[in-house]
């Protein structure tokens, strides 16, 4: 098989995940280098050589087009079973959807750089040599009509995405799904680190096998008040973060953070807040997860957006009490709202809509009534909003008044 012959449904994949041009042309660069378009089987995975393929390879337990892992006994990083990953569409949907993560679309890096924060591969500067390739084998197929062209951009969100810099440090703690619905976004606290590079630090010690724990993304917001996330597994798989409920789980990390954290120290991570409120979005929109935010005391049985507790108190698995106590669910929620669009109301554990921020407090000068001379009681006190009369003078100047005029409003008596 030839590149013209795999690039149509590598194309549509890209099409289909609503990539623009310039990332279908990142990933047929990345083809380029992998596989220069032969489809792998390998040596060392019995069920790679029984599927089509057009070369046997033995470089790790790579296979196909994009030269990804299969499952990995050595080290346990992998992207999929030896049939997706020989696949043309689905292997090139896998490269696609994290792609989709990072602003590849931006003019720096260079194109090749995305490629690489894919692939991870040990000679990063190849794919920038194979972009012009990449671009002309693109443009053969637009005009020859071999191709779908790619979708048009789609429609700005309602409000804006928030500023954060994202790259991927891939963990090897991870599993397949095994076709299990996703209907769970769980927070998590670190309980430990910090510091400017919180995220970066605690991807790099989740990157290490021998720790065999990960989340999806670990995200910190640094004194300068930018805010990085990391991610550390993809989403169409399975991070180990909560046991049980791993497949069923989406799982965000605040680096640096600590159950212990007060309403105030949370608030010091706004921006980081905010950001996950973001991504919550996003992938709940992306996997169908209900964007009800389910804070303690939860709903049972209610799935959602939650954290590590939900899983402690309603699936009765482990003890984790993450992310505390002291987490701010209102000002996340509203944020919720934000990104979901100004149609939506945020709700709080199930069926309590969050609390509006309160008014600010506005100060009214008050006239306050003084008393004029000394006085042993109230009936005898003399007031100047009275004239300076005693209450029982005043009532009685009141009644006075009634008796000459016939006035009795609409009591009909005084």
């Amino acid at each position: 098989m030839s590149a013209s012959q795999y690039a149509p449904a590598v194309m549509q994949a890209g099409v289909d995940l609503g990539i623009s041009p310039k990332g279908i042309v990142i990933g047929f660069a990345a083809i380029f280098v992998e596989s220069n378009w032969k489809n792998y089987a390998n040596a060392k995975i019995p069920a790679s050589l029984a599927l089509r393929h057009d070369a046997i390879g033995s470089n790790g337990e790579s296979v196909g087009l994009f030269q990804q892992q299969v499952v990995n006994t050595t080290n346990g990083w992998w992207w999929g079973d030896a049939a997706t990953c020989m696949d043309p569409y689905k292997s090139a949907a896998l490269f696609f959807s994290r792609l989709a993560k990072l602003d590849y679309n931006s003019e720096l890096p260079s194109p090749g750089w995305y490629a690489q924060q894919v692939q991870q591969s040990a000679y990063p500067d190849r794919y920038d040599q194979r972009i012009p390739d990449a671009q002309a084998l693109y443009d053969s197929l637009i005009a020859a009509g071999t191709g779908s062209p790619p979708l048009p951009p789609p429609e700005e969100p309602v409000t804006d995405k928030p500023g954060y810099n994202e790259f991927p440090v891939w963990s090897p703690s991870w599993q397949d799904r095994a076709g299990t619905k996703v209907d769970l976004f769980l927070l998590h606290t670190q309980e430990g680190g910090g510091g400017d590079a919180a995220a970066e630090d605690l991807s790099h010690y989740l990157a290490d096998p021998a720790n065999e724990v990960s989340y999806h993304y670990a995200i910190s917001q640094a004194s300068d008040g930018g805010v990085t996330v990391v991610d550390v597994v993809g989403t169409e798989s399975a991070a180990w973060s909560v046991g049980d409920a791993n497949d069923r789980s989406i799982n965000l990390c605040f680096a640096g953070s600590r159950a212990s954290w007060t309403r105030d120290q949370w608030l010091q991570q706004i921006h980081a807040i905010d950001v996950a409120a973001y991504l919550a979005v996003q992938d709940c929109q992306q996997y169908g997860i209900p964007t009800l935010v389910v804070a303690p005391p939860y709903t049972a049985g209610t799935p959602g957006i939650s954290d590590h507790q939900y899983v402690t108190d309603v699936l009765h698995w482990g003890t984790h009490t993450d992310v505390g106590p002291g987490f701010p669910w209102d000002v996340f929620a509203y944020a919720v709202a934000k990104y979901l669009g100004v149609d939506h109301q945020p709700q709080i554990g199930g069926d309590t809509p969050a609390p509006p921020p309160p008014p600010p407090v506005v100060e009214l000068a008050v006239a306050v009534p003084t008393p004029v001379g000394p006085a042993d009681d109230q009936l005898t006190l003399r007031w100047n909003c009275l004239g300076g009369q005693t209450l029982v003078e005043a009532v009685a100047e009141l009644r006075d008044h009634i008796l000459a005029t016939g006035d009795r409003g609409k009591t009909g008596a005084l």
